[in-house]
């Protein structure tokens, strides 16, 4: 009996320690709306962004998948920042740059996104959009 305990506890906490590791996914989020900035410049979203927009972009944040950590700087110039809010609190941050190197929240980290992933063209229409509207 113990030692039935024992292989399945090693078996166990090896597919916990194996899946930790695969995962290159961001977690989830859910947003009402956000706010969204380009360079130095920053439009608040809410009111002026319908909700399949909003649930657009929160759909390619949830997508994010990564490579790995990167050494690479964010260039400020051209990262897109999004602040998402949900039931008045920030539930997600990202900046990300025209070159896919990003950050989530308040993490120091710098990711680079798989190169397969739109969410930055996206976000740059959204912003423009969200511009015009000021």
């Amino acid at each position: 009996m113990v030692r039935g305990l024992l292989s399945i506890s090693i078996m166990l906490i090896m597919f916990l320690s194996v899946s930790g590791c695969t995962n290159n996914s961001v977690d989830h989020i859910k947003a009402d709306y956000f706010d969204i900035g380009f360079g130095q410049s920053l439009y608040q979203g809410y009111e002026k962004v319908d909700k399949e927009t909003v649930q657009s972009l929160v759909k390619a944040y949830n997508q994010i998948e990564f490579v790995g950590h990167t050494s690479q700087e964010i260039n400020y110039d051209k990262a897109i920042t999004i602040t998402f809010i949900h039931n008045d609190q920030i539930s997600g941050i990202l900046v990300i740059d025209d070159k896919g190197i990003f950050q989530l929240n308040d993490d120091m980290n710098h990711y680079q996104i798989e190169s397969d992933n739109e969410v930055y063209e996206q976000a740059i229409e959204i912003y423009n959009d969200v511009k015009k509207q000021y």
